[in-house]
């Protein structure tokens, strides 16, 4: 593609020679003569001076330190990514439903949709416009879902689920399984009935092999746009807020409650029943036993405060020094820390 034509697409001003041919796309590190990448900030502007990439998607301020045919973005990065779409469109079977397909007779398949072989769709289900359903799918009874959904192979969507508009669900995620609660009596775990469901709004992506239960009663809730990784569990009567994200391994308990354009690292966890504000970040590997306000950055198990977590993390390998030291000064001056003052 000659580069004038991505600028013309893109909607970005062009300084440089626009009949260059763009190969595609790469990372500055392993540009060729034949790609395009792209600098989002001070940190790589030294790149842009070294760099054999045919030309560069950066900001006006660091454009005039590039070596190469310039394309002027706000948001570099975000521009990159619609460069990657251009070069790379998202596979898309043509129309149509599969001899191998399960359908009931009374479900709704929209205008412009793929269902591929082996997909499985019960009784009552409504699924809108262009949908794309690959192959080995099970839907079950009374699902609704929206258009422009995107379902990959091995999805399993329970009954009742209401899925919104312009859903993206990867390879292998359970939607709407059953909660986990049981009461014990005596000596056995009776089974709570999980007879709520789970609502999806627009715009949300599911991970691979990512869980979310149905509620207990009422509603499971990912609000619009909500991004889940791989590896993901969201239990019972959740609710998640618009924008927020989740890498993979992190787990929500029953109950818990997440504000709007939060962040949860990999292998995060939350106890049951909390409630996290708006735009919270949680590093990696922590975990939530309580009530978090918004605007927070919290780190560690329990979660702290980021600064407190650092401070605690860069004293932690010191801390067998430190009890060396104070058994030194205890056998020193006889006096134990643990004994109690008069």
């Amino acid at each position: 593609m000659k580069l004038k034509q991505i600028a013309q697409r893109l909607g970005l001003d062009l300084t440089g020679d626009g009949e260059l041919e763009i190969a595609g796309p790469a990372p500055i590190e392993a540009a060729t003569t034949g790609s395009i990448v792209f600098v989002s900030g001070p940190r790589y502007a030294g790149e842009l001076e070294s760099t054999c990439a045919a030309a560069v998607i950066v900001t006006a301020e660091l454009a005039p330190r590039a070596r190469c045919a310039v394309l002027i973005s706000n948001d570099p990065a975000f521009d990159f990514a619609r460069v990657l779409e251009l070069f790379h469109p998202p596979y898309r079977p043509d129309p149509g439903i599969d001899h191998n397909a399960s359908i009931a007779n009374d479900a709704e398949i929209g205008e412009g949709a793929f269902i591929g072989a082996f997909t499985v769709i019960g009784a009552g289900v409504a699924i809108g416009r262009n949908a794309v359903i690959h192959p080995h799918v099970t839907i079950y009874p009374g699902a609704k879902i929206g258009d422009d959904f995107i379902c990959h192979s091995h999805v399993s969507i329970r009954e009742q689920v209401t899925i919104g508009n312009r859903v993206t669900i990867l390879n292998g995620a359970v939607i709407g399984a059953d909660g986990f609660g049981f009461v014990q009596r005596g000596n056995d775990l009776v089974k709570v009935p999980q007879v709520g469901t789970v609502i999806i709004e627009d715009e949300v992506e599911i991970g691979a092999n990512t869980t979310v239960d149905r509620a207990t009663m009422g509603a499971t809730i990912l609000r619009r746009g909500v991004k889940l990784d791989n590896l993901v569990h969201i239990g019972h009567n959740c609710e998640i807020g618009e924008y927020s994200r989740f890498a993979a391994q992190a787990g929500l308990a029953g109950s818990t409650k997440i504000g709007k354009w939060c962040q949860f690292g990999g292998q995060t966890g939350c106890a049951d029943h909390a409630k996290i504000g708006d735009r919270v970040m949680v590093v990696a590997q922590s975990g939530i036993p309580h009530d978090v306000p918004e605007n927070s950055v919290i780190g560690g198990t329990p979660a702290m405060d980021i600064r407190a977590w650092r401070r605690s993390s860069a004293l932690a390998p010191r801390l067998p020094e430190l009890a060396r030291r104070i058994r030194a000064l205890e056998t020193r001056t006889g006096i134990r820390s643990d004994s109690k003052s008069e």
